[in-house]
């Protein structure tokens, strides 16, 4: 028995002098987020095992939401009720005409239990390339080379800003957040996003075809801290969080220790309240305006949710954006949506002036149109709610 043991333990003694040795020391620490805690990969209520965040402060002008008219009297029904369960929501939220027309909580959240966005930060790192691109630091229309001087060969030189906020760059990152060896695991567990980044370069022409991929997000990332000071929780903080009234304090993870000159994650690993998530698919709502106020560039912000085959004749995706996902209802509303790992949305109709926002452990891979089916389903009892039915 005791060899058995001393066998046993040098086996595992082997394995993690070899996972050091090969830099894949991360995987200690996702086993311990996820396996160890009943998940297959990340999940929202990860923000303890964060060793480094950059704080987003709350604003030093909050502008809580107002309660509107169907305020106490919009209810969940009962179908939706069992809904939010079996898909084990933490929160659902509705705003209409600038207003809080309902919000439920579950599995113990409220309204100041702070989320992982996952990939809706996606959407949050366009917003802050929109600031460069409306200070004139960044142009969407460049060479990617121009900024990032390692794609100036090649069919990398090809490669443009906007195609890499399309998701068009034709760079094979890969998106598998279940492959513990693969490009997205390392990025979100492992230090040094930007060493990780570096050896990839465009395969085939770029623009010519879309492939969702958060190392797109990486790289807008590194696009920026090429053009300005500070940082990308910088952009956020003092450029649209003060300005937007948000209650409450968001963390943004890092890569690494920020004395090293460690970077935010920034295709996810941002987080916060839910009714802060919301102002964001506000100001989408409003063009990039808060209470009237411009923040982010109105034409940016319009070439951000204008789907890709109207931009160009290289694709005809028409679901997508500038790092958001766009859909039409049934009956003809458009609609933009921020997205997340676990099923996390925050959704902004135009033609109802209506947020909905929803956050949670799981969610369906059933598509309709290219998006989750779930999309769909938050709308309806949103719509249904602010109609009154």
């Amino acid at each position: 028995m005791k060899s058995i043991v001393r066998s046993v333990l040098a086996l595992a003694a082997t394995l993690v002098l070899l996972s050091y040795l090969t830099n894949h020391d991360y995987l200690w620490g996702g086993i311990r987020e996820t396996w160890l805690r009943g998940w297959e990969n990340a999940q929202i209520d990860d923000l303890p095992f964060r060793d480094h965040v950059r704080t987003i402060p709350a604003s030093s002008n909050p502008q809580p939401w107002p309660e509107g008219p169907l305020w106490g009297k919009a209810a969940l029904t009962d179908a939706e009720l069992e809904w939010h369960t079996d898909t084990k929501s933490a929160s659902f939220l509705v705003v209409q005409h600038d207003s809080l027309v309902h919000e439920s909580y579950f599995r113990g959240h409220d309204a100041t239990t702070l989320t992982n966005s996952f990939s809706m930060v996606k959407s949050i790192t366009a917003m802050a390339t929109g600031l460069a691109v409306g200070d004139g630091l960044v142009d969407e229309r460049a060479p990617l080379a121009t900024y990032l001087p390692r794609f100036s060969e090649g069919l990398n030189a090809e490669l443009t800003v906007q195609e890499v906020l399309q998701m068009r760059s034709n760079i094979p990152f890969g998106e598998s957040y279940k492959d513990p060896f693969g490009f997205q695991a390392k990025a979100y567990y492992r230090d040094g996003n930007r060493a990780l980044l570096e050896p990839y370069r465009v395969t085939d022409t770029p623009g010519t075809e879309f492939h969702y991929q958060g190392g797109n997000t990486m790289l807008l990332a590194e696009v920026l801290d090429e053009v300005r000071d500070g940082h990308l929780s910088g952009d956020i903080a003092n450029r649209l969080w003060e300005q937007m009234g948000a209650e409450h304090d968001a963390f943004w993870g890092l890569d690494g220790d920020p004395a090293n000159g460690a970077v935010e994650r920034a295709f996810a690993q941002f987080y916060a309240t839910t009714r802060d998530y919301a102002r964001f698919g506000q100001l989408l709502l409003d063009s990039g305006a808060w209470k009237g106020q411009p923040l982010l560039d109105k034409e940016f912000v319009t070439r951000m949710i204008t789907p890709q085959h109207l931009l160009t004749d290289e694709v005809d995706t028409d679901f997508y954006g500038y790092q958001i996902w766009l859909g039409t209802t049934d009956d003809g509303l458009l609609f933009s949506m921020m997205e997340g790992l676990r099923g996390q949305m925050v959704v902004s109709v135009p033609a109802l002036d209506m947020v909905v926002v929803r956050t949670g452990y799981t969610k369906s891979k059933a598509k309709k149109r290219h998006l989750p089916v779930a999309s769909y389903e938050v709308i309806d009892m949103a719509r249904r709610m602010c109609e009154g039915s």
